[in-house]
Formats: C-alpha cells, sequence, structure tokens
C-alpha cells in the first residue's frame, strides 16, 4: 500500500475539492438534470428534482400545505383510484381517498356506508368526507381540495394561485358556473377550500339545514356547496381571475382537448350559459399555468405525468416569477360575497321532499 507523504496528501485533497466544486458549477451553469426519484409509496410528499418547475415546487410545498380529498368507489379504487395515487397524488402534501369501503393499501378511507356509495350519493360522500378530513388533519393543512377519480392536478400549479392567498380567510376556488342564479365551483374541475373555509362549512352549514341543503340522492354536490359556502360568508374566486393579469382558464370541467380544439362546436351549449367567466378555444384558451383537468383516463394520467415531469425541449429556457401575494383588503374588493337576497329561500326549496 502506497503511502502519501504529507504535502502530497494536501495537494491530492486540494485537486479532489476542485474536482468536486468544478463539477457542481457546471451544473449550475447550464441547469443539468440529475434524475432523482425520491416519491415513496405514501400519499404524501416533500421532495423534488432539480428542474426548473420542481424547484419552485421545492419552495412552495412545505409552506402551501394541501390536502388532496379524491371521491371515489370500490369499483373504481382498481381501476381509477391507484392511478391517480401513482400520479399526480403523490405530489399532494396529503392524499385521502373516500369511499364506501375502507383499501388500506391506497389510504381510502370509508365515509359513508355501502348503499350510498354510488353516483347518486356524490352529496352525501363529499359532506362526510370533509367531516372526516376536518376532524382528522383540519388543523395541519392550509387548503382542501375536492377532486374526482378521473381528475387530473398540476399541484405546483395549484401552490403557485394559493400562494397569494390567506388560507385563514374564507375562500372558495374552481371553474365558476351558476345554476338558478347561485354561483358554485364545478366539482369535476375540482374546487378549493381555504382552511376559514372549510371550518365554516363545518361549524355553521353541516348540522344545518336552513344553511345547507340535507342529504338526499341525486344531490347536485357542487351545486350543492355552493349554496352552503354562500349562506355562511365564503367569497367565491373564479380561478380564471385569480391571479391578476392572468385570466385565462386553469380549472376545466370538460376534457382539455375541447377548449384547445379550432372546432366551434366542440364546447356544448349548455358550459357557456352556465359559466360565470368568457370561455376562449384553440391555442388561446388556457393558462400556462392550468391546474385541473377533469375526464382524464388512467393512460392520460401517466401521459401528462411524462409529458409535464420527463419530457425535455432542447433549447427551451425561461423565467419564472412567483405571483405577488394579495393583501386581505384587495382579496375583498376583488371578490367580495356573493349578492343574493334569495338564497336561504332557496335552501328551503332544496330541502323540500320533492326534488328541485
Amino acid at each position: 500500500m502506497v503511502k502519501l507523504k504529507s504535502g502530497q496528501l494536501h495537494l491530492f485533497t486540494g485537486f479532489v475539492t476542485g474536482f468536486v466544486c468544478a463539477f457542481m458549477l457546471i451544473l449550475n451553469i447550464y441547469d443539468v438534470h440529475i434524475d432523482i426519484s425520491c416519491w415513496s409509496t405514501s400519499s404524501s410528499s416533500d421532495c423534488s428534482t432539480s428542474t426548473a418547475a420542481h424547484r419552485f415546487e421545492r419552495d412552495l410545498a412545505p409552506d402551501i400545505r394541501v390536502l388532496c380529498m379524491v371521491l371515489t368507489c370500490p369499483e373504481n379504487v382498481e381501476l381509477k383510484a391507484q392511478h391517480v395515487h401513482a400520479t399526480w397524488g403523490k405530489r399532494c402534501n396529503k392524499l385521502i381517498f373516500v369511499s364506501s369501503e375502507n383499501y388500506e393499501p391506497l389510504g381510502v378511507v370509508k365515509v359513508v356506508e355501502p348503499h350510498a356509495g354510488s353516483y347518486t350519493d356524490l352529496w352525501d360522500k363529499t359532506r362526510e368526507g370533509f367531516r372526516y378530513v376536518w376532524r382528522e388533519y383540519g388543523d395541519q393543512y392550509d387548503w382542501f381540495v375536492k377532486a374526482d377519480d378521473d381528475t387530473y392536478i398540476i399541484m405546483e400549479n395549484m401552490r403557485r394561485m394559493l400562494s397569494v392567498y390567506d388560507p385563514a380567510m374564507p375562500l372558495y376556488f374552481g371553474y365558476q358556473m351558476k345554476r338558478y342564479n347561485v354561483s358554485y365551483m364545478s366539482g369535476g374541475a375540482s374546487y378549493v377550500l381555504s382552511r376559514e373555509a372549510l371550518h365554516r362549512f363545518m361549524s355553521e352549514a353541516y348540522s344545518s339545514e336552513k344553511i345547507c341543503p340535507a342529504v338526499k340522492e341525486w344531490g347536485i354536490e357542487d351545486f350543492y356547496m355552493g349554496v352552503c359556502l354562500q349562506n355562511v360568508g365564503v367569497h367565491f374566486i373564479d380561478s380564471q381571475r385569480a391571479l391578476p393579469e392572468e385570466n385565462k382558464t386553469k380549472f376545466f370541467p370538460l376534457d382539455v382537448g375541447e377548449f384547445v380544439s379550432t372546432n366551434n362546436d366542440s364546447i356544448p351549449d349548455w358550459l357557456p350559459q352556465m359559466s360565470v367567466s368568457r370561455i376562449e378555444t384553440g391555442k388561446d384558451c388556457c393558462s400556462n399555468y392550468s391546474i385541473a383537468f377533469h375526464y382524464i383516463t388512467p393512460g392520460r394520467m401517466y401521459l401528462f405525468d411524462f409529458l409535464l415531469y420527463h419530457l425535455r425541449i432542447f433549447g427551451r429556457n425561461y423565467e419564472e416569477q412567483q405571483p405577488a401575494r394579495l393583501t386581505n383588503d384587495e382579496v375583498l374588493e376583488r371578490f367580495p360575497l356573493e349578492n343574493n337576497s334569495e338564497i336561504r329561500d332557496l335552501t328551503n326549496m332544496l330541502n323540500k321532499p320533492a326534488n328541485f
């Protein structure tokens, strides 16, 4: 074994140190990508890779704590839920599936009885899902997302939007629509409640049929949630207007291909009639920081994951800037409370035995 003299050891140490420092400098200058797969099998994560988008996510994930509640059913656990878990769901701070049966490997929680687990009982499942989430995790997270098992969400862009707002304010985000002159957020496109909004839903609306429509089959889940939140003073924020100077669609209640299409007939007539904001189609349809997409098959979830997190375009470089935070006064000015004096009468009507 060759022994190094003191001078030779110092020279060798200096050489190694210089090489490492030069190597790291090259990585930094040329943005060389090192793929570090650090997603665990759990439903939460706090790690990221070295791409620009992931650096932004790494900065926001610890501060913008998002719990994702995904509605599913026993027959969809393998067909759909497991693919949410394997793709976008792992980028939530916490992922919870709610259903009519427990399934521990994916963290599926039973919140309703088996007879109330179908599509006709979405309102009951949503109410009970939020009740479970609030009881178990209400003080641990800032924002609470409700999504379906055929929704795909870009969590980095979600946190970018939410970083502008204070979760201690009663706020409700999504694709804003109107039915019977009452605003609500599309359930399929997903919607987001601040911690204070969920607190008001649980402490004031959940147990009061004067404020919140009662459980019934074929209850219109997203519309009913809008009624409940309006009755407890929550501010509605159409995601299209959520960020100053960014006024394009970010949440999509239909297949995003129908928005991107240049075919004027791609959007069904009912959607513009019920939408609060103007719908654009073609290349200018959608925000560069779009967030949530409905009617996404499992195969397309993996396609989205590949295109967003693995595919690279040679020579493409752009700078990103986190949007400036809005003050509470600015939020109140931009998004005043909904003005609907008939909302309580409508709530009473919804609670009558006859279907509305």
